[in-house]
């Protein structure tokens, strides 16, 4: 098990233990989603970068309040999500992270990044993020707002499996996100096949 170390180039301490506390997204709370996608056997140097980018987002101005480090089965993506204080911390977060995102790897982890504003929409059953939890998880960006949501979740209350879902729209009712929680991650596929739905592994949260 890997123990907490100081990262040398920021000086932020950083514990990168697996795990964490069940976490829930509230609405109509603020939340950053970042995502990005890497070469597979690059997925563990994301992961940590990334936790150390929270560590320092924890203590800036961003003000980030809890967090969650999800990857992907094939471990081709990593998406780190941020509970925010709105539009400011936003701002903020997005400044810190524009000025040493990755900075020292960036050609050889990230192939490409994005980062994004939701705020939660709607829970459906028990939507929390558990890491000790074995229920499969999945992770969908759609571009497009919550018409298009509400046309995807409309009978997943009652599809095979179901444990519940969070729904997220960006600001501007653009883009929207929907976390998935299924007894198990076939049913998941059964539910919706898509090529921007993947199933992911919830590495640890940070509250």
């Amino acid at each position: 098990m890997s123990r907490p170390h100081e990262d040398r180039r920021h000086h932020t301490a950083t514990d990168h233990r697996a795990g964490g506390p069940a976490i829930v997204f509230a609405p109509p709370a603020w939340w950053a989603i970042a995502v990005v996608h890497v070469t597979g056997e690059r997925a563990d140097a994301a992961i940590a970068s990334y936790e150390t980018l929270v560590e320092k987002a924890r203590t800036s101005a961003a003000r980030v309040q809890e967090a969650a480090i999800l990857r992907s089965q094939n471990r081709r993506r990593v998406i780190a999500l941020l509970h925010l204080d709105g539009h400011e911390g936003f701002r903020h977060l997005c400044a810190a992270w524009d000025d040493h995102h990755l900075v020292a790897e960036r050609h050889d982890v990230a192939e490409s990044r994005s980062l994004t504003l939701y705020s939660v929409a709607a829970n459906l059953g028990d939507a929390a993020l558990d890491p000790a939890s074995t229920d499969a998880v999945a992770f969908e960006q759609l571009p497009a707002g919550l018409e298009r949501v509400h046309a995807v979740t409309s009978s997943i209350a009652a599809a095979p499996g179901f444990r519940g879902a969070s729904t997220l729209r960006s600001d501007d009712d653009s883009a929207s996100a929907i976390i998935y929680r299924f007894a198990h991650v076939e049913e998941i596929e059964a539910f919706r096949a898509s090529e921007t739905l993947y199933a992911v592994h919830v590495v640890r949260t940070i509250v």
